[in-house]
């Protein structure tokens, strides 16, 4: 039984398979030191090559489980790269604890989806909240790399705007974790907190009106 097929050999499969190689290039460079721009500059292709393999699958149809399975571990090894490199640069405590957190939602959540995986064989699919959660990982994340080591090139002194901007990622991260664990809705949906505050706001607006 062959664990690739032809079919598996599409254009955004090919573009995961890069990011991959992308990600752990650029890991090999910060681990090495003394590349930090191209490391950096490695690290934010791969993050537009993620929305560009999504918006080729989507608008070509190219969708394969290959790929449904590719992507997301894409997207945490990048995500691994990007934030575990920061924190060994920066060696704040407050941060890397944060990033710990960030790292664990990720491997829990692996273990959940391939849990159901094995006992349903049901594939949990990405939620919109979990892809606003990559996506803000990886603007936050290149962000801070690219103040850092392109410019203005060096370590930041205030952090509080990283901070603030950590705090944001890591809720958004937690709660796009939440929204598989907490159980569900009285209509039968999973929904994080966010979601479930949303629906409760314009539930009321909805009344009032």
């Amino acid at each position: 039984m062959r664990l690739i097929s032809r079919g598996d050999l599409t254009v955004p499969n090919t573009l995961t398979v890069i990011r991959i190689l992308m990600a752990a290039w650029a890991a090999r460079l910060f681990m090495a030191g003394g590349a930090g721009e191209l490391a950096t500059m490695l690290c934010i292709i791969a993050s537009i090559l993620d929305y560009f393999d999504g918006w080729y699958a989507r608008k070509f149809r190219q969708f394969t489980k290959l790929g449904a399975h590719l992507d997301p571990f894409a997207d945490k090894v990048l995500i691994a790269v990007i934030f575990i490199s920061i924190s060994l640069t920066l060696r704040w405590m407050w941060f890397s604890l944060f990033v710990g957190v960030m790292l664990f939602r990720e491997i829990v959540i692996t273990i959940y989806r391939f849990s159901v995986r094995r006992k349903s064989g049901t594939f949990v699919p990405a939620s919109r909240l979990g892809k606003i959660k990559t996506t803000m990982q990886c603007l936050v994340g290149n962000s801070i790399l690219f103040y850092i080591h392109i410019y203005p090139g060096h370590l930041p002194h205030e952090g509080w705007l990283i901070f603030s901007a950590m705090m944001i990622t890591l809720f958004i991260t937690v709660d796009s974790g939440l929204r598989y664990i907490l159980p569900s809705c009285s209509d039968g949906k999973k929904r994080s907190v966010i979601e479930r505050l949303l629906q409760w706001i314009f539930g009321i607006r909805a009344r009032e009106v």
